[in-house]
């Protein structure tokens, strides 16, 4: 199989994004706001040199043995990979960029959730739901959440554009939110392999690329994942570092939120995980923030598939989806929309929904409802009116204004 991609580039790929780096404030800011999150959250790992450790976890991940034989997919790929890291270096000419850029998320799921306990787990709820048969076609919606930070101006912007209507020609995800499990496995594969771009061109079904990612299931993750097909056909993935659990669609719909696993194997995983990192903090075993908060994200999960569930079967409307993005309508943290409510007195850092969408994907009414929370107000976000942005040469109609901010 022929990869998608030759070293050149890949080499420019690498260089635009590391002159981007250089030259960006927000990419800096983030960078510094994450590893301050990250040195909070673990404090065991507080003497670490994140810098140091990530220019380590580098050598080691590209030096990494990668079974050709197990994964043909990847042939010719460590030269490609190699070419992109190059590129990003030599427009930085700062490795430890290069490093944070090609392995910081790697380094939080596979080292600091491993090796060092967390005081809390890490935020970020987030929700994604998708249904194949609504009253014009597919709709989709979702939540992004995350704690405020202090450059969320440069971060939060209107949309300029609804959905593109590009037709689905192969397996894609569609959706994905974040999960992960403290004391998580480790790998034994670590060469960064982006299971996207290794995806062959002849998987055009959910079914055989379960069976594609379940053979790559230590490259990607953790979090949970929403594919679909030609067919419009969906599968939700939940996976932890190295192990994966399968949901297929109902009624046409998946959905997906943050923080929990409901396939069997994988809520009993990390339920058994989740006593373990309690018991090794020395916290009670119930009377705890992180305790309240999964038990509050397992009922958020089930009730989003209700939600969602009632929806596709009413036929789905735009703003049917929207209403379930934005509920409002259970205590937190059991319902979908988050406004910076905490769960328990020793909650720290507390989540607010940044972003919430709605969109019709294809066909000639294509468009988006975009609310954006306010960056200098505490207003949640469902109270709020949503930018209405239309695909391009999609013909606004009156009627599509009505609770939008054009409306006003």
């Amino acid at each position: 199989m022929a990869l998608r991609m030759t070293r050149r580039e890949a080499y420019n790929r690498g260089k635009a994004a590391g002159g981007k780096a250089s030259r960006g404030e927000l990419w800096l800011k983030m960078a510094d706001s994450c590893m301050d999150w990250a040195r909070r959250s673990y404090p065991p790992s507080a003497e670490l040199d994140y810098k140091k450790e990530l220019i380590e976890l580098e050598k080691a991940r590209m030096a990494a043995d990668l079974d050709l034989t197990k994964f043909p997919e990847c042939r010719g790929l460590r030269e490609i990979v190699e070419a992109e890291h190059r590129g990003f270096l030599e427009a930085c000419n700062e490795p430890w960029m290069m490093a944070y850029e090609f392995n910081w998320y790697w380094f939080i799921s596979r080292r600091l959730n491993t090796r060092f306990v967390a005081t809390q787990t890490p935020k970020g709820h987030c929700t994604h739901v998708w249904i194949n048969h609504g009253e014009e076609g597919v709709v989709q919606g979702n939540n992004l959440d995350d704690i405020r930070r202090p450059f969320m101006k440069l971060m939060l912007k209107p949309p300029k554009e609804g959905p593109k209507g590009d037709p689905i020609k192969r397996v894609l995800q569609v959706g994905g939110v974040s999960a992960a499990v403290l004391c998580d496995e480790e790998p034994k594969d670590i060469f960064p392999v982006n299971v996207h771009e290794i995806l062959p061109e002849d998987i055009d079904t959910v079914r055989e690329v379960v069976k594609f990612l379940e053979r790559y299931r230590e490259f990607f993750g953790p979090g949970n994942q929403i594919w679909a097909d030609p067919k419009l056909d969906s599968v939700a993935i939940e996976k932890s570092n190295c192990r994966m659990g399968v949901r297929w669609a109902k009624n046409g719909a998946s959905a997906i939120t943050a923080l929990s696993y409901l396939t069997p194997e994988m809520n009993a995983f990390k339920k058994e995980r989740d006593v373990m990192s309690v018991k090794a903090r020395g916290w009670d075993l119930e009377d705890n923030a992180d305790t309240i908060v999964w038990a509050g994200a397992e009922r958020r999960y089930h009730r989003l598939l209700k939600l969602t569930d009632e929806e596709a079967r009413r036929g789905a409307s735009l703003w049917g989806v929207a209403n379930i993005v934005l509920d409002r309508d259970a205590p937190p943290p059991e319902r979908i929309s988050v406004a910076g409510e905490r769960s328990h007195p020793m909650e720290w850092e507390v989540n607010w929904t940044l972003v919430s969408t709605a969109s019709v994907t294809f066909g000639p009414t294509r468009r988006t409802l975009m609310w954006i929370l306010d960056a200098d107000g505490n207003r949640p976000i469902f109270e709020g009116k949503p930018y209405l942005a239309l695909g391009k040469g999609v013909k606004m109609r009156e009627e599509w204004k009505r609770g939008t901010r054009m409306e006003d």
